[in-house]
């Protein structure tokens, strides 16, 4: 199956009243790649359980980018974002090291 094929069952199967697609609750037992995502609306990545390492890094993004009340029980990643609103990276809970630099914020950053 190619990756465009797979959209298009996506895009079919897991749209909703809204169309918004929804792929939320999954659970996966090896490491998951969700990287290079071009998405014109909106990306919602919240409410993760991390056991191993979450890198959320590279960001561009238009709007808000909001990152914020995360638990990781190894180290959390969030680097390198280039945000023309607002960046919160605010209520992290994190066993291992927590890593927030090389931000571009033309907004307001909330900690």
């Amino acid at each position: 199956m190619t990756k465009e094929e797979l959209i298009k069952i996506i895009e079919d199967n897991f749209t909703n009243k809204d169309g918004i697609i929804d792929i939320s609750s999954l659970e996966f037992n090896s490491s998951v790649i969700i990287s290079g995502m071009k998405v014109k609306g909106n990306l919602y990545q919240n409410s993760q359980e991390v056991e191993g390492h979450l890198f959320q890094s590279c960001q561009k993004v238009k709007n808000d980018l909001v990152q914020s009340e995360q638990k990781v029980k190894g180290e959390l990643f969030q680097s390198h974002q280039e945000v023309n609103g607002d960046l919160h990276q605010n209520i992290q809970e994190v066993e291992g090291h927590l890593y927030q630099n090389s931000q571009k914020v033309k907004g307001k950053i909330y900690n």
